[in-house]
């Protein structure tokens, strides 16, 4: 565990500089997040600006969406059917957990470029290529309501004890923010379908879940 835990530590001091980076370089995080075209935005211009070297980025390739997990919060960043080796916690704490099998999905997407490349690094290490990033081309806000109807279950599930122990207090963070901001930025985000731009103004209407 030990190189482990030393890689993990190079990994989140790198994402905290290179973040700095991708902050002076895109700018404000919604407008560079919240975009109709960002799946291709990130594979064919993003990563390789993180890695110009671009010899190991296909690890976003593939669409997943058939296989989504249904527990991922709407956003660009999803889930499929992931191993069960439990590195996406350990890489991207504040936006990926697991379910009672140890399957991986992302229950926030991120809201920093620290958060953000914590996510691509977790996509990056997940053996099978679960990850995607191309959700913006899925969801829709019927199937963002659809999805946040289903909330009382996924919080019933969050209290499972197998779950729990899967994870190191991210089912307390999903419940957490499912009772509290999930709402305000999940009708954010049904604004960005709905007009191709996130909101910024408080005076906007913002679609109704």
């Amino acid at each position: 565990m030990a190189p482990f835990a030393a890689r993990l530590a190079e990994d989140f001091v790198k994402a905290e500089l290179d973040s700095k980076k991708f902050l002076a370089h895109y700018g404000d995080f919604a407008d560079f997040l919240y975009r109709p075209e960002f799946d291709h935005f990130l594979r064919k211009e993003v990563l390789f600006f993180w890695d110009p070297s671009g010899e190991y980025l296909a690890f976003l390739d593939n669409d997943h969406w058939p296989e989504k997990h249904s527990f991922n919060f709407p956003g660009p960043f999803y889930s499929g059917e992931s191993d069960t080796c439990g590195t996406g916690v350990c890489q991207a704490p504040s936006n990926v957990m697991n379910d009672e099998h140890c399957c991986e999905y992302v229950f926030k997407q991120p809201t920093t470029y620290y958060e953000f490349l914590c996510v691509v690094n977790a996509a990056a290490v997940e053996v099978f290529d679960s990850f995607s990033s191309n959700g913006n081309d899925h969801w829709t806000v019927q199937e963002c309501r659809t999805w946040w109807r289903n909330r009382e279950h996924l919080l019933s599930s969050l209290a499972n004890e197998e779950l729990v122990k899967m994870n190191d207090g991210q089912a307390q963070l999903y419940i957490d923010y499912l009772n509290g901001e999930a709402e305000m930025d999940l009708r954010r985000y049904c604004y960005f379908l709905e007009n191709g731009v996130y909101p910024t103004s408080p005076s906007l209407i913002l679609p109704e879940l």
